[in-house]
């Protein structure tokens, strides 16, 4: 009967091992959320990378049409002033087309003058005696004609001259009133391609703000997640302790060495982490806000530079609750390691993963390779440090 209980919990031990080993069947895992929330996480940053360049293209339309409205205004004020000169020049040709009326309204007068003169014989002129005043009277009335006709001229002369510079002020007005409608039509092509980019602007936005929701909700189940996970744990030692309890010595020793290499964590005790790059202390990107290729990005984590190859150890004993080959979202072959108490380690960028799901590992056991997989540029290990599925400052736990 004693031989049968021993059975029975050995058994019983077994399964709730291998519960705590997979805890996915049930249920998605953290790491699954994780990779959800980092899916969403890289679309909000192409979104926003997106977002940035079409807020940058609207500035500059913005930009050429104030210039395009600067324009218009410096053409439509010349504009204003040639109109104005035309004005002027028609009152002026009106003015000399007046004195020409008049001056050739007096030549003609005159002329009809010298013509009734010429009515009285050149006998009746000798005979009265009067043939010097005659002759006289002929020059001045011919100095005035020529001096008439002269002015005339002159007249005609002035308003010709005032009359083609009105036609070159008028061609150039229409020249300057084309360009202005062309550049009226372009400004308005350039108002309807900013119309257009503020609607694209407004569906980045919202497709941001969809993504943003989406890693948050998804940092949400993945800290549910967790916790589930750490009370399946907890629920799994005390069965486990409480089915050790009731082994004879001899099961108790066997149930030790069979079960050594599914070794069940304790809780993380709250010490220092230990550093996963043992060969390399350079730090090439701190925790926190950085500018990456000219976007603002949060660096959940910190990234240590080393040559490809070198060894990444566990920073603290643990339970491996992903190992993944892939892109990942960004993070490339990587390892996400349970030490309890919603604590969790991520090694991201892996040439190289040497341990699987579900495995246990031992502080500053060898874990992965540096490589330069998933988003990264140049060999190096990206390491996080979170707590219930929150990154925090890996600085404040090594």
């Amino acid at each position: 009967m004693n031989k049968m209980k021993k059975i029975v919990s050995v058994v019983v031990a077994s399964l709730v091992i291998s519960a705590l080993t997979f805890p996915v069947l049930a249920e998605p895992s953290s790491s699954y959320y994780q990779n959800k929330q980092n899916e969403a996480l890289q679309n909000s940053q192409q979104t926003q990378t997106q977002l940035n360049n079409v807020e940058g293209e609207i500035d500059e339309v913005l930009q050429e049409v104030a210039n395009l409205n600067a324009s218009i205004l410096e053409y439509e004020g010349q504009i204003q002033q040639l109109t104005e000169k035309s004005q002027e020049l028609e009152k002026s040709i009106a003015q000399k087309e007046k004195e020409l009326a008049e001056k050739k309204k007096t030549l003609e007068n005159r002329l009809v003058a010298m013509y009734m003169k010429k009515e009285t014989t050149f006998l009746d002129v000798v005979l009265s005696g009067n043939l010097m005043n005659f002759i006289s009277n002929q020059d001045l009335i011919k100095q005035a004609a020529d001096y008439d006709n002269k002015l005339i001229t002159e007249v005609e002369e002035l308003k010709t001259s005032l009359q083609n510079e009105k036609e070159e002020i008028e061609k150039v007005k229409a020249e300057k009133e084309q360009k202005t409608q062309e550049l009226q039509s372009l400004k308005s092509q350039k108002e309807q391609k900013a119309a257009n980019l503020t609607e694209e602007q407004k569906k980045l936005e919202s497709q941001l703000s969809e993504y943003k929701a989406q890693a948050e909700q998804y940092a949400a189940l993945e800290r549910q997640a967790i916790a589930k996970e750490e009370a399946a744990k907890k629920a799994a030692e005390e069965a486990a302790r409480k089915a050790a309890a009731s082994k004879s010595s001899s099961s108790s020793s066997n149930t030790s060495t069979s079960s050594s290499s599914n070794t069940v964590v304790s809780s993380y005790s709250g010490g220092k982490l230990g550093w996963p790059v043992p060969s390399s202390s350079r730090i090439t990107s701190q925790y926190g806000y950085r500018i990456l290729f000219g976007v603002k990005d949060f660096h959940t984590g910190i990234d240590i530079g080393a040559a490809q190859g070198t060894n990444i150890v566990a920073a603290e004993s643990g339970t491996v609750i992903l190992a993944s080959y892939g892109w990942n979202g960004g993070y490339g072959n990587y390892v996400i390691i349970n030490h309890g108490n919603g604590i969790t380690t991520r090694y991201a960028h892996a040439s190289k993963l040497y341990v699987s799901v579900g495995q246990t590992v031992s502080k500053g056991q060898v874990i992965a390779a540096v490589g330069e997989t998933g988003n990264a540029y140049g060999a190096h290990l990206h390491f996080e440090t979170r707590l219930n599925g929150v990154h925090k400052n890996p600085l404040n736990y090594l």
